[in-house]
């Protein structure tokens, strides 16, 4: 049995990312946080190991240049140590994990975040906060897709312009 591609799976972040030090190319672990099931037999178990690499990083610089700090979540390892190729759920109101635990930093949960002065929702994953270095701690809580084919596109929600 396989997963259809929209299922969404839930993962935390097994280490902190900090733009103050990290650096595109950087790799970062993330686990599942509950097992994923089709009918009765477990796809993805619980604490299933990902891998996700920082594909822009930038500290916090004079002028209130803002820290920024992306993250792509790429691939979970299976226990038969194929990779499954995963996409970020930028979904901003479908994402069934509520927001809670926040730090000085940002929330504990990567989703969708409304900026004060910017007039939109801006993804964590994809975060600047003027002046400050970004840091996503380690528990940061975020959603995935489990699919990187390129039909996962129509899994995101994008607003109607």
């Amino acid at each position: 049995m396989t997963l259809d591609r929209c299922t969404v799976v839930a993962a935390e972040m097994m280490e902190s990312v900090d733009s103050t030090d990290a650096r595109p190319g950087d790799f970062f672990r993330f686990q599942t946080v509950n097992a994923v099931t089709a009918g009765l037999q477990v796809v993805i178990p619980t604490r299933t190991m990902g891998y996700g690499v920082v594909t822009v990083a930038s500290p916090a610089g004079r002028d209130a240049r803002p820290g920024v700090l992306v993250l792509e979540p790429r691939y979970l390892v299976l226990p038969n140590g194929k990779h499954l190729g995963v996409v970020l759920n930028h979904n901003a109101n479908a994402d069934p994990l509520d927001k809670a635990g926040s730090t000085d930093s940002i929330p504990g949960y990567l989703g969708a975040i409304p900026v004060l002065g910017v007039g939109a929702a801006i993804g964590v994953f994809n975060y600047f906060r003027k002046g400050k270095n970004i840091v996503v701690p380690r528990g940061t809580v975020f959603t995935i897709f489990p699919s990187d084919d390129p039909s996962v596109e129509h899994c995101q929600e994008h607003p109607s312009y």
